[in-house]
C-alpha cells in the first residue's frame, strides 16, 4: 500500500504553526477483530498469532494445542533483529527468546516471576519488614549493543533494572546492573535506543538513551529521570556533575498527572530524538484540552540537556461524514525512521534515500489517550522536521516569542523564558540550541 505525505503542524511548545508538505495521511480501516484488514501473518505451527489493536502484540508460545505445557499465553513486547546473524530476540512477560533466521527457537531465558516489591531497591530488599510478592515480569526494553555483542533486557521488576546477555546464547547467566532504568509496572512506558553522543571535545561514543513514564509506584522512582543518555558499561548518567547532568526531569509538582508516554526514539544527524503523547497542557485545569503527539529533540554534545526543545506532531484525515474539513488522529501509536523512496520523496520534494519519519496515528476518544478503533500512516521528511524546530528556535531567541512553553519540565535555562533580543548572551544560548552548527 503506497504511502503518501501528511499535512504536518509542528510548533515549539504549545504554539502551533501548520505547513503543508504533500498530500492527505493514508487511512488503514481496521476489522471488526480491531487489527488492520489484509492478508493475515504467515503462521508456523509452534507460534500463533491472536489479533489484537495495532497497539499490542499479542502471541501464544507454546501453541494452544500443546496440552502436556500447561503454560498461559504469553505477551510479546519487543523485537530486535541482528542484522549481522540474522538471529531474532523476543521479550514477552517473565521470558526472552532466541530464535534463528527461521524464527526456530534456539535459547530461552526465565526472568520471572519474581519475588518482589515496588519499596524494594533494584538490588534487592533487605528489609524483613518489606511484604514481597510473587510477580511477574514485563519486558520494558531489549536493545542489542553490537560492539559488545550483548543483548540489553530491562523487566518491569527491580525497579526496573536491566540485565546484559550474550547475543550468542542468552540462555547463559546475564550480567546484572542493579540501576533503575525501565518504568516499574506493566502499563507505564519506556523506550530506550543506543546513539551516539559527544559530550567531550577528544571523542565520540555510544550511550543509552532512555525515556521513561513517572510511575509513583514506590519511593525510588523519584531518582529515575524523564530522560537520561546512559554509559552502556554500567547504566550511570554518561555525564554527572555539578554543573552538568544528562537528564530531563518532569518538574516535582506536575510529574503526578502529566504522564508521558514515550513511544519511539532515534538519532539523526547532531541530534538525538523522542516520539512521545503529552496531555496538551500540564495544569490539572485543562484536561478538556486532550492529548498530543509530539518531537522532543536534544544536541548530541549537549551534556546537560540544555538544547532540549518540543514540536508537536499532527496527522490530519479527510472526514468521510464532512467534506472538506479534517480529523486529525492526535495520538501516535508507533513510528519508525526509514529511507524515502523515489515516488514518496517526489511527493515531499526531498531526495531519494532522505530520512523520513513514519508514523501510525489514531484519533483519541474524547479528551482521553485511548484511540478509537480507526488508524492513519502520516509521513514526515526529517528535513522539513529540524528545518522547523530551528525556525522555532530564532523566533525564540530574536524575540518574536517569550516564553518556550515547556513549564512542566525541571530546570529550563531562563526558567522556560525566551532570552530578550539583543541581550549579549543571547548568542551563546542559541547555539545550544542548534547544536553550535
Amino acid at each position: 500500500m503506497g504511502i503518501a505525505a501528511a499535512l504536518v503542524m509542528l510548533s515549539f511548545g504549545l504554539g502551533a504553526v501548520t505547513i503543508a508538505v504533500g498530500g492527505e495521511g493514508t487511512e488503514m480501516e481496521l476489522g471488526r477483530s480491531g487489527s488492520s484488514t489484509g492478508p493475515p501473518p504467515a503462521q508456523r505451527p509452534d507460534a500463533t498469532i491472536t489479533h489484537s489493536p495495532i497497539r499490542h502484540v499479542y502471541a501464544q508460545y507454546p501453541p494452544a494445542t500443546d496440552f502436556e505445557n500447561n503454560s498461559h499465553p504469553l505477551k510479546f513486547t519487543h523485537l530486535v533483529v541482528d542484522r549481522s546473524t540474522g538471529l531474532v530476540y523476543a521479550g514477552a512477560v517473565n521470558k526472552l527468546f532466541q530464535l534463528d533466521a527461521g524464527l526456530r527457537v534456539e535459547e530461552t531465558a526465565v526472568t520471572g516471576p519474581l519475588k518482589d516489591s515496588p519499596e524494594c531497591h533494584a538490588s534487592g530488599c533487605d528489609s524483613p519488614a518489606i511484604q514481597t510478592t510473587l510477580m511477574d515480569n514485563v519486558n520494558k526494553v531489549l536493545v542489542i549493543d553490537p560492539e559488545s555483542r550483548t543483548l540489553i533486557a530491562c523487566g518491569s521488576l527491580k525497579q526496573g533494572a536491566c540485565e546484559k546477555y550474550r547475543m550468542a546464547n542468552i540462555s547463559l547467566q546475564p550480567e546484572f546492573i542493579p540501576t533503575s532504568i525501565a518504568a516499574n509496572d506493566e502499563m507505564a512506558s519506556t523506550y530506550a535506543f543506543i546513539g551516539p553522543e559527544h559530550y567531550n571535545p577528544w571523542g565520540r561514543s555510544n550511550v543509552l538513551y532512555v525515556g521513561t513514564t513517572y510511575t509513583n509506584n514506590g519511593e525510588y522512582r523519584d531518582d529515575v529521570p524523564a530522560i537520561s543518555s546512559r554509559k552502556l558499561y554500567n547504566f550511570e548518567y554518561a555525564e554527572l556533575s555539578f554543573s552538568k547532568q544528562s537528564i530531563v526531569r518532569i518538574d516535582v509538582k506536575y510529574r503526578d498527572h502529566f504522564l508521558v508516554k514515550y513511544v519511539y526514539g532515534f538519532n539523526a544527524s547532531e541530534f538525538a530524538y523522542f516520539v512521545i503523547v503529552q496531555k496538551q497542557s500540564p495544569l490539572p485545569g485543562q484536561e478538556e484540552l486532550g492529548y498530543v503527539s509530539r518531537l522532543a529533540r536534544t544536541c548530541i554534545n549537549d551534556a546537560n540537556y540544555d538544547s532540549y526543545t518540543e514540536v508537536t506532531l499532527q496527522c490530519l484525515v479527510r472526514d468521510p461524514t464532512s467534506p472538506g474539513s479534517m480529523v486529525s488522529y492526535n495520538l501516535i501509536q508507533d513510528a519508525k525512521v526509514t529511507e524515502a523512496r523515489a515516488e514518496l520523496a517526489m511527493s515531499l520534494g526531498i531526495r531519494t534515500s532522505d530520512p523520513v519519519l513514519v508514523g501510525v496515528f489514531g484519533p483519541s476518544r474524547g479528551i482521553s489517550n485511548e484511540p478509537q478503533p480507526r488508524s492513519a500512516v502520516c509521513v514526515y521528511s526529517l528535513q522539513d522536521i529540524e528545518a522547523k524546530f530551528n525556525e522555532n528556535i530564532h523566533m525564540c531567541f530574536n524575540g518574536s516569542t517569550k516564553y518556550r512553553n515547556m513549564d512542566y519540565i525541571s530546570g529550563l535555562i531562563l526558567d522556560g523564558k525566551c532570552p530578550m533580543a539583543g541581550v549579549s548572551y543571547q548568542i551563546v544560548f542559541l547555539q545550544y540550541y542548534l547544536c553550535n552548527c
